[in-house]
């Protein structure tokens, strides 16, 4: 790595160009990069509020449920270009916790901006999550949650009432005290543990579903079916 970094420097000075190299918080070399970082961290007080609505764009995001809590905690992983483009904002309006974190501008050449998100909220909390891009993980949250994702994998572990609409990208849930429904565009489902009902609608993809109270595939496209541990199924 330093090798290379010294020989993109040797270069740049023998040519009269300037190379940018940036290194990742993990190690990573990320060549010809123009994106700054810096955390934020957002906190909001749970009085009177009843849910959470979030709205975010590209990144990954995790959200996870703690018996006791009484605020909303975030932490925010920002890379950007232009500072003035970062819509991050978590507030109180009505009796809903609103959390925003995207960019006013995501056209740009090279590397897009994106925020990586670690939300810590009361477990009994009730969500609806609207997002773009990036993995999402949820976990120990009982409240209902209703998610609508672009593209990227979702895994929600411990919950209670769960409703996904997703474009594309893999679906893991494990344990849930309540019902599953699902209309998936494409990528595989994995399923496990559901007290409840589990509904289907899929476009392409495995699906795998065990140990759950009753099944309902409405539609399933193309892919691998296994199915154990049901105790009814409808398969359309």
């Amino acid at each position: 790595m330093k090798a290379m970094v010294l020989a993109l420097t040797s270069l740049s000075l023998l040519s009269g160009c300037v190379v940018y190299a940036n290194v990742s918080d993990d190690g990573d070399f990320w060549s010809d990069s123009e994106l700054q970082h810096e955390t934020r961290k957002l906190s909001l007080d749970m009085t009177d509020i009843e849910e959470m609505k979030a709205d975010t764009g590209a990144g990954s995001l995790e959200i996870i449920g703690e018996a006791g809590r009484t605020r909303i905690d975030v932490v925010a992983e920002v890379y950007y270009r232009d500072a003035d483009d970062i819509q991050l904002s978590l507030e109180k309006t009505g009796g809903n916790a609103v959390l925003t974190a995207d960019f006013a501008s995501n056209s740009y050449r090279g590397d897009n901006p994106y925020i990586n998100l670690t939300a810590r909220v009361p477990a009994a909390l009730s969500i609806d999550l609207n997002d773009g891009s990036g993995s999402i993980v949820l976990r120990d949250v009982m409240g209902d949650l209703a998610i609508e994702d672009g593209t990227g994998s979702i895994t929600i572990e411990n919950g209670g009432n769960v409703e996904i609409d997703d474009g594309s990208g893999s679906i893991t849930v494990r344990n849930l005290r309540g019902n599953l429904n699902i209309e998936d565009g494409s990528g595989s489902i994995d399923i496990q543990q559901v007290n409840g009902k589990v509904t289907i609608i899929d476009g392409s993809g495995s699906i795998e579903v065990r140990d759950v109270g009753d099944l309902n595939i409405i539609e399933s496209g193309s892919g691998s079916l296994r199915i154990e541990g049901v105790g009814s199924s409808l398969l359309n």
